[in-house]
């Protein structure tokens, strides 16, 4: 799947479902915080082996949990988002869980390449194999 069409998809899923804070403590926060990030991973390793249906789960899974840490943060007194509010008036929900994924999604992009030995990054069925190979021990089937 391209860059372009993993963006349509994380635009289309932002705008189509609206998620309620939940987030109460600093704990809370920094629990859905990790959450979105292995969703997240997970999400893209999924897509990285053609597991569409697996790639929506988790993703959708990654997206709630991102807005309800985002949304929590900015509940929480002397929170990073008050100071982040006064540099960037109007920052959204949306846009910040967008930079969750896009930190995410470089960050696996790098994992996989510097796994593979650099003649092996084009070979498609290599980075199939090491993307499925993450997902597994990554235990990203337990993500709920």
């Amino acid at each position: 799947m391209s860059r372009t069409a993993i963006a349509a998809t994380i635009v289309t899923n932002i705008l189509a479902l609206p998620s309620p804070s939940l987030a109460a403590s600093e704990e809370e926060v920094f629990k859905l915080r990790d959450k979105t990030a292995a969703a997240f991973k997970c999400a893209i390793y999924a897509n990285n082996f053609d597991d569409q249906k697996e790639e929506q789960r988790l993703f959708q899974i990654g997206l709630k949990a991102g807005r309800d840490a985002v949304e929590g943060a900015k509940s929480l007194k002397d929170s990073p988002m008050s100071e982040l509010q006064t540099y960037m008036p109007g920052v959204t929900t949306d846009f910040l869980v967008g930079q969750m994924w896009e930190e995410q999604s470089n960050q696996v992009g790098d994992e996989i390449r510097n796994s593979l030995v650099p003649k092996r990054w084009e070979d498609l069925d290599a980075r199939k194999y090491e993307a499925e190979r993450r997902y597994r021990e990554s235990n990203c089937s337990l993500i709920q």
